[in-house]
């Protein structure tokens, strides 16, 4: 971003401001500058006014002028074709030096005397502005024939390079920069309103209609009819001082105005986009998260990002429709970027945020245009989009100087928001509701107005204190998940397991043919990294048998591989699981066996996943996807609650992948990770075991028992704890077995006497009576 001081002088008082101070609040308060250059008229170059002009009878391109430099009136002859349009110009004097050796002197051009030269900008270490000389005018401040160019401070300029963060889209402006350092230097913003000559004959709607539906964005046209137009002197030097190149004369006044109010404006040709006299637009959200502004049938701009150069206003245009535009920033780069718009200059502006009050964009043009041009603009604007409205964050001035490291003073931040345009609403003593102005688009928490806070304060004015460390407890409810995965971890490998790791993308197809649910079409990857991995997993055990295929083409035969990962569901909704796969022999041949390894079996699988994940129970169930073999395979369940499956691998599956016998299980992390537990006192009292043997159907399994005595024991204080000590089963038995369970029994209060043991015993006798028709044996 370029500035210029007497740019900014326009919007606030900077007399008592030194540059060397200005180029040190600049970069106080965030606005790094990156150079700063003062520019110095020569001595002795004056305004001069051109009293007569005449071709040089030896010459077809120069021209013999009679200049009246103050003091006396000389002959300058001069080259420049423009010096017959001029009447104030810049003139070297006589023994004027304009730098490298350049003298002026007395000369004889083609037989004619010449006293002086008329100079161009770049003669007088300006930037380029053209071919020619340069023709004043009082844009610059009253000409006065035969004053030095050097007392003119809007030519004798200083120039400011910024350098800006993305987020600072409220300083591309002259305006955005003058707000920042009104705060700074605790000055007032100049306040200006101009009435333009408006046409009062015909209001704007009579010649523009504009239909629009809901949409993110704020704009507001106008009508210009031109009769002369041209911009002045200092606005085609400015553009010059921020390296800003236009087309033509229009193009410098948009681009003028935009430089300096940060509004985004768009001309556009009135008579290209009529019919019968009349525009008739259309602004609608696009297909591609755009906001479009549509004329016969063609979009002529999309809000923000470009405009359509066939509808543009030129240098022949004779009536203009001119638009004032702002649109939400994060709305705009998510529609450019997944679309791969096609964007012009502006869209560096608007994607960072322009300035949002477009009413003051627009007076700002109008003004321009009028100062120097004969126009003439519609009675009122046609306002389309709904009125902004500024978000709210609460202030805690305690918590704002704890982020800071600094007691700064209530009052003194109070102060430094309300400069930079917030509005604070007292809470109580301490808080505040404030309002964040619609320039400051990127703020949004309490650390973002530190931040404000900070840099108008100064960070050079917050004492430095010393470090301190604060041990707090570091046990936190992500260290637990971190040290129960890590738990899981390790006793994968302890239990003989490699860790696997793969994409987190799967084969669609090969989800789609083991029987596990896929993303639903509309949530499904756009660019897949390879057509093999064109989805994301819900599964991570198809991946760990690609894995074990690939181990098996390497020669291995025993492969044991877990991963923890996560999976999606059809939404696309995350879960983390925990997959294992033991393939081919469970040990490799040595001496132990005889050199026979022996094949990993179903019952060994399941001690190794016990090892692993601790004790759980199996249940039968039913195959639950293609994968599991539709008769060995159970429901894993730990506290009552199912936790994942196990299962051999369908045998047409393990020939898919060139397996031989091979057990897979797959486990929800969040069933199984830690939850908290409130602890409990222990007793000091002893512990008695009391076994109990009961005769029950043969196809009852202790999981169902154990459920009815886990509800038993939620009532009954003295049962501590229970589990199967035997299970026998012979012909006199017939269809019955017999299971044999201990109890521990314990109580808080006392040493249990026998009627106390008796008493529960047979309470949870008539309970199994009752649930399972059990006898005792």
């Amino acid at each position: 971003m370029i500035v210029t001081r007497s740019w900014l002088q326009e919007y606030i008082d900077l007399s008592d401001i030194s540059n060397k101070e200005l180029d040190k609040r600049l970069n106080e308060i965030g606005l790094e500058v990156d150079s700063i250059k003062e520019y110095k008229i020569p001595e002795k170059v004056v305004v001069g006014e051109i009293l007569e002009c005449k071709k040089h009878e030896n010459s077809d391109h120069l021209n013999i002028c009679k200049v009246n430099i103050g003091k006396e009136v000389v002959q300058i002859v001069c080259g420049a074709a423009n010096v017959v349009d001029a009447k104030y110009v810049a003139v070297a004097t006589v023994d004027a030096n304009l730098g490298d050796g350049f003298v002026i002197k007395e000369a004889k051009l083609r037989g004619e005397e010449s006293f002086g030269m008329i100079c161009s900008s770049s003669e007088l270490g300006l930037p380029a502005m053209g071919s020619g000389i340069m023709i004043l005018d009082d844009s610059i401040g009253e000409l006065i024939v035969g004053k030095e160019l050097n007392e003119y401070e809007k030519v004798a300029d200083t120039v400011i390079e910024i350098e800006l963060t993305a987020n600072r889209g409220d300083c591309l402006s002259i305006h955005g920069v003058a707000r920042d350092l009104a705060a700074a230097f605790k000055k007032d913003l100049k306040v200006e309103h101009f009435e333009v000559n408006k046409r009062t004959l015909i209001g704007v709607a009579k010649e523009l209609s504009v239909t629009s539906s809901d949409i993110p964005a704020h704009l507001s046209y106008s009508i210009c009819e031109i009769k002369e137009f041209k911009s002045s002197f200092l606005q085609d030097l400015r553009i010059a001082f921020v390296n800003i190149d236009t087309k033509d004369t229009i193009d410098t006044l948009i681009r003028y105005t935009i430089h300096s109010s940060g509004v985004i404006l768009r001309a556009y040709d009135f008579d290209k986009l009529s019919s019968d006299g009349k525009v008739k637009l259309t602004i609608k959200k696009s297909q591609n998260s755009t906001v479009e502004v549509i004329c016969k049938e063609s979009v002529v701009s999309i809000v923000g990002v470009n405009q359509n150069s066939e509808f543009k206003a030129t240098k022949e245009s004779k009536k203009l429709l001119i638009e004032a535009s702002y649109i939400e920033p994060d709305y705009l780069i998510e529609g450019v970027s997944s679309n791969k718009l096609d964007s012009d200059e502006l869209y560096y502006n608007s994607s960072r945020g322009s300035e949002p009050n477009i009413e003051f964009g627009l007076n700002r043009l109008q003004k321009n245009i009028c100062s120097y041009s004969q126009v003439l603009f519609s009675s009122g604007e046609v306002k389309i989009g709904e009125k902004l409205e500024p978000k709210k964050i609460a202030l805690n001035i305690d918590e704002l100087n704890a982020i800071i490291g600094n007691n700064i003073a209530r009052s003194e931040i109070v102060n430094i928001l309300k400069s930079l345009g917030f509005k604070l609403n007292k809470v109580d003593e301490n808080s505040y509701a404030v309002t964040i102005p619609l320039h400051f688009h990127d703020i949004k928490n309490l650390q973002d107005l530190a931040e404000e806070v900070l840099r108008i304060y100064g960070i050079d004015n917050i004492e430095s204190v010393h470090s301190t460390i604060v041990e707090k407890n570091r046990i936190t409810d992500t260290y637990k998940r971190y040290k129960a995965l890590r738990d899981i971890r390790e006793n994968g490998v302890g239990a003989g397991y490699y860790e696997a790791l793969t994409y987190v993308f799967a084969n669609k197809e090969l989800l789609q043919k083991y029987g596990f649910e896929v993303v639903n079409e509309n949530k499904e990857l756009l660019n897949p990294i390879v057509k093999e991995l064109n989805t994301l997993r819900t599964t991570i055990l198809v991946n760990l048998l690609e894995a074990a295929s690939r181990n098996v083409k390497y020669g291995k035969k025993s492969i044991a591989l877990f991963e923890i990962g996560t999976v999606f569901n059809s939404n696309r909704e995350e879960s983390q699981k925990a997959a294992f796969i033991f393939s081919g022999e469970e040990q490799r041949a040595s001496i132990v066996n005889s050199a026979k390894a022996k094949t990993i079996t179903i019952e060994n699988f399941i001690k190794s996943i016990g090892s692993i994940l601790g004790e759980f129970e199996i249940i039968e169930c039913e195959a639950k996807n293609a994968l599991m073999h539709p008769y060995i395979s159970g429901e894993i369940v730990k506290n009552g609650k199912s936790i994942g499956y196990l299962a051999k691998l369908h045998p047409s599956v393990a020939k898919d992948f060139d397996l031989k016998d091979t057990f897979i299980a797959e486990v929800d992390l969040d069933a199984i990770l830690p939850k908290h537990i409130m602890a409990k006192d222990l007793s000091n009292f002893q512990a008695v075991n009391k076994d109990l043997s009961v005769v029950i159907d043969k196809d009852l399994t202790f999981y169902n028992i154990a459920k009815a005595l886990q509800e038993f024991k939620e009532s009954e204080a003295l049962l501590k704890e229970f589990y199967p000590l035997d299970i026998y089963s012979d012909e006199s038995l017939g269809d019955k077995k017999s299971l044999t369970i201990r109890f521990t029994l314990q109580s808080n209060e006392k040493t249990l006497i026998d009627s106390d043991i008796e008493a529960v015993i047979n309470k949870i006798l008539d309970t199994l009576k009752t649930k399972f028709n059990a006898e005792l044996r």
